[in-house]
């Protein structure tokens, strides 16, 4: 499979602040109320972020908070923004990173609901990659006692975007059997995860080692199957009796997408998560004739902080929320196990990135700030 080139190491001379609004202004000297806090932040395409202090003297407006950062989480996404690969493109120097957990530390005039050292989840845009960031009220989740910044954050983007998937596009059914491929990476778990023990499916989970095949099957899937060694059409339509898999979750895309349209059962629904292998497949619309199969697409739809045309935080807010509430219920419940497969800290972040573009992640990687 493809891979992404790593960056080259490279100094930035200059320090960044950002507005709610994602506006960046350059600060290279401190003055006398600015606070000052590490952030990571990218300086020019293809290079290494580079860790630095900043200050950030901008008053707090009316609906804002200030959040002291605990944990942040990695997306693809940020990767491939930071390589200007993605669809919106922030203006240079930006602070990446969209998904934060940590205090409320300070709160605006108009803000009612949060108070000073609420533990909060915060769905920005960028600005997350560093030990503080101001956000409007209404990107911020209070979280229950018995929720770690940890866990919320290994969760609130994969599992987002698979039970949004799973319940809103494919209404998996209990019973209905459900084919995850990367299914040891961040959304790809999370999909098994909550196809088996939320959703009650019959789930199936294609990976490309034995280590990651294990974790998906202690996860929930019934049936493994490693891609590198086995032939997933084979292996599929044996454990279905040759009736082929009612729902596909496909976060690789390539060949094994075209794989997957094959094993699809009748009126089968075939949902394009991402494209890990760096190949994004056309769709042989005769296969989707013959069978009566329904393909469809999802970002990732809870944290899209790159970018608003497709995101369902910008076109059906009512249920982008319900995904987000429905995820820190079960969260809260112990129905679902997000699962940490990396931790850095700010200072490591050019090795998380490189960690996940090896393609040696599973679950979820993370970047804590203490």
């Amino acid at each position: 499979m493809a891979k992404f080139l790593s960056p080259p190491e490279r100094l930035l001379r200059s320090a960044i602040a950002h507005d709610s609004n994602g506006k960046s202004i350059l600060m290279t000297t401190k003055t006398a109320s600015a606070s000052s806090f590490r952030a990571a932040f990218c300086a020019e395409l293809n290079k290494p972020l580079v860790v630095k202090n900043i200050y950030d003297s901008k008053p707090l407006g009316g609906n804002e908070i200030r959040i002291r950062i605990r944990v942040s989480g990695i997306t693809f996404a940020d990767i491939l923004t930071c390589q200007g690969a993605y669809q919106e493109k922030p203006e240079l120097p930006f602070i990446p990173g969209g998904e934060v957990a940590g205090d409320v530390i300070e709160i605006g005039s108009q803000v009612t609901a949060l108070k000073e050292g609420d533990k909060v989840l915060a769905l920005t845009h960028g600005k997350g990659f560093a030990e503080q960031c101001t956000v409007e009220a209404n990107q911020v989740w209070k979280l229950a006692d018995g929720i770690s910044c940890e866990a919320v954050i290994a969760a609130i983007s994969s599992y987002g975007t698979a039970y949004m998937a799973l319940e809103h596009r494919a209404k998996l059914k209990n019973g209905e059997t459900l084919l995850v491929t990367a299914a040891a990476g961040s959304t790809g778990l999370a999909a098994v995860d909550l196809g088996a023990n939320v959703f009650g499916a019959k789930v199936i989970g294609a990976a490309g080692s034995s280590e990651k095949i294990a974790l998906s099957k202690s996860k929930g899937a019934l049936h493994v199957v490693n891609y590198r060694q086995q032939d997933l059409r084979k292996e599929v339509l044996a454990v279905t009796k040759r009736k082929g898999v009612d729902v596909v979750f496909d976060a690789v895309g390539g060949d094994a997408f075209k794989t997957c349209l094959r094993c699809i059962a009748f009126e089968g629904r075939l949902l394009t998560i991402g494209y890990a292998s760096g190949s994004i497949p056309k769709i042989p619309a005769n296969l989707l004739l013959v069978k009566n199969v329904s393909a469809g697409k999802i970002e990732q739809s809870c944290v899209d902080t790159c970018t608003r045309a497709g995101s369902y935080r910008y076109r059906n807010l009512e249920v982008f929320n319900r995904s987000v509430k429905a995820v820190l219920q079960l969260l809260g419940e112990g129905k679902i196990h997000p699962h940490v497969g990396g931790s850095f800290s700010l200072n490591e972040i050019n090795e998380a990135f490189q960690f996940i573009k090896d393609r040696k992640s599973t679950g979820k990687v993370i970047i804590k700030m203490v």
